[in-house]
């Protein structure tokens, strides 16, 4: 019989809604350090929370070729490159947990299609072959990232990096938010009424992070493995699933599409019939371990870094204020 006390729903809720706090007050922050850049009655700054530096994929993915390239880890956008490391570490050693655990994105997602099923007693399935079609874009956008920027020389990736527009672009993507566009709202708005629809529409169809995240998920050495002889064929893990996996009909869960989710682990009536293993079966990965393992390696590479003083951008206040100041003119790279 299962532990109720260890439930996986139980567990990554905590999990979830604790990131989100942590986002909302993130953002809470960097917007009294984003004030503190207008205020023109006062020469100093408030201190800027690094792990803004979260929502900086594409400034971290640059950061990451440059290193690669050079073996240089610049200072700008530091904390950027650590959490998007440990996410890509992750995604290969126990697979795409970020974004099912994580990333707040992927549950405000599943908070859309939940109240979507209330709403309409269920969510809407696209045909198989659309479905194949709207999933190939995201790879499409992760494809035209990669070609980007892997392509560019260590010289251009620099000139990037330490430019300006790189330098201030989380204060740009605060800004973009705090000023949005009536075109913006609406298409956020249309996206926020598809999630509702379609399950995850976003991280499904559109989200080029979670497309890295899947394709490095391949190379994991666990997974959701199904025991034939235990299984009763029922089908609950399937409909369990978020992702639309059929895993009542596999016997090792390898798809690119799975985020460790384990919702059919919850679902199953046996815990003998389906788990998350190491390869051979004879090491399984509870929820609480893999929770542990989600939340213990975000902590520790953060503590990590600022130990070794890579945490804080080398980007100073002053800076900060300066560019602030002609944000105007950084409109473009």
């Amino acid at each position: 019989m299962k532990n109720d006390n260890l439930h996986p729903a139980w567990l990554r809720t905590v999990i979830q809604i604790s990131f989100v706090v942590f986002s909302i007050l993130l953002g809470l922050e960097f917007r009294t350090f984003v004030l503190s850049l207008g205020n023109i009655t006062i020469k100093s700054v408030v201190l800027r929370p690094p792990a803004v530096e979260a929502y900086l994929p594409i400034s971290s993915l640059m950061s990451l070729t440059y290193l690669v390239k050079t073996g240089i880890a610049n200072r700008i956008h530091p904390a950027g490159l650590v959490i998007f490391s440990t996410s890509l570490i992750l995604a290969i050693l126990v697979r795409r947990g970020f974004c099912s655990w994580v990333c707040p994105i992927g549950t405000a997602s599943q908070w859309a299609y939940r109240i979507g099923a209330r709403l309409f007693g269920q969510n809407t399935t696209m045909p198989n072959w659309l479905d194949i079609i709207f999933r190939s874009l995201k790879y499409l956008l992760l494809g035209f990232f990669l070609y980007s920027i892997l392509r560019m020389p260590a010289e251009a990736l620099q000139q990037f990096i330490y430019g300006p527009y790189n330098r201030i672009a989380d204060v740009k993507m605060y800004l973009f938010f705090r000023n949005i566009s009536i075109t913006s709202l609406v298409v956020i708005t249309v996206f926020g009424l598809l999630s509702v629809i379609f399950k995850n529409f976003f991280c499904r169809y559109l989200c080029p992070y979670g497309a890295m995240l899947g394709l490095l998920s391949i190379f994991s050495p666990v997974a959701i493995r199904r025991n034939e002889h235990k299984c009763i064929s029922c089908g609950r893990c399937t409909l369990a699933c978020p992702n639309q996996i059929p895993v009542d009909k596999k016997k090792i869960v390898r798809s690119v599409e799975c985020t460790a989710c384990f919702n059919c682990v919850e679902a199953c009536n046996s815990d003998e019939a389906i788990g998350m293993y190491l390869p051979g079966k004879k090491t399984k990965i509870s929820a609480l371990a893999y929770g542990v393992i989600i939340v213990g390696a975000f902590l520790f590479f953060a503590q990590a870094a600022q130990a070794f003083g890579y945490w804080q951008s080398e980007t100073s206040g002053a800076m900060y204020k300066a560019l602030y100041n002609r944000i105007s003119e950084i409109n473009h790279p």
